[in-house]
């Protein structure tokens, strides 16, 4: 078993260290308006396919008994400012997805605590805001496995909130900010092990795009050269079978 890396503060563990529980996997789907374009459909319909891809990352997840946190960039805040149209066709979505999300047999059989993260939540409307709720409130007791949902969230946000807090600013002033203080303020507190990115790209990416930037500091990155509508179960087992043979190293 791995050891952890203690902080001298009792209790504490750095977001740099690996956790010997298991490995806390994340992923940026990229394309799904690029997907449509391509097959002459309309954004949404991309957005459509990219969610029921969303559903097959997810229980691939939980399948996997080494996977013990799953984090999905799902709408970021400069997605908001996107067209109101398409954003409207897309909340629709949204909120069929998480309420078959609330019912997933598998989210309940396997215990998955599902966190929903924002950093703005203020456009979602009052219907999809009320099924983020019950997420939350039906799986608060689950402790087998993490589902976090990034929507409407940066990572720059999280960590200026974070930096900010008025502890953390009372703290700072007195005795000087710590990183165990910082961390505790974050919205996910738990380092990022493994990230995984699609998209047609020539070149291989490893853009956060804004995706838990404190977390994945020594994160390792795999490019799917797929958009994320065609991702594939076969494709997950690929990522995965390269992030368990890669030497990582992690500063040292």
């Amino acid at each position: 078993m791995l050891c952890l890396l203690q902080d001298m503060d009792a209790g504490f563990v750095s977001p740099h260290a690996q956790k010997a529980t298991g490995y806390h996997i994340g992923l940026i789907p990229d394309g799904n308006r690029r997907w449509a374009k391509e097959k002459g459909l309309a954004p949404w319909e991309g957005h459509a396919q990219g969610a029921r891809k969303t559903e097959l990352f997810i229980e691939w997840c939980i399948d996997n008994p080494e996977i013990v946190e799953i984090t999905v960039y799902g709408l970021s805040e400069e997605n908001f400012k996107r067209p109101q149209g398409e954003l409207e066709r897309l909340y629709e979505i949204y909120q069929v997805e998480f309420a078959e999300l609330l019912h997933r047999e598998k989210i309940h059989k396997n215990r998955v605590k599902v966190n929903i993260i924002s950093t703005n939540a203020k456009p979602f409307p009052p219907e999809l805001a009320a099924i983020f709720d019950r997420i939350r409130t039906t799986t608060r007791g689950y402790n087998n496995k993490v589902l976090n949902m990034l929507m409407g969230y940066t990572g720059q946000a999280e960590l200026m909130s974070a930096i900010s807090s008025p502890l953390n600013r009372v703290k700072n002033l007195l005795f000087g900010l710590r990183e165990k203080d910082l961390v505790d303020s974050l919205k996910v507190k738990t380092p990022c092990d493994f990230v995984v990115r699609t998209g047609e790209e020539e070149k291989e990416r490893e853009a956060k795009s804004g995706f838990l930037l404190w977390q994945s500091t020594y994160a390792e990155y795999y490019h799917v050269k797929k958009w994320f509508p065609d991702i594939t179960g076969e494709d997950m087992d690929t990522a995965w079978a390269y992030f368990k043979t890669t030497r990582r190293r992690k500063g040292l």
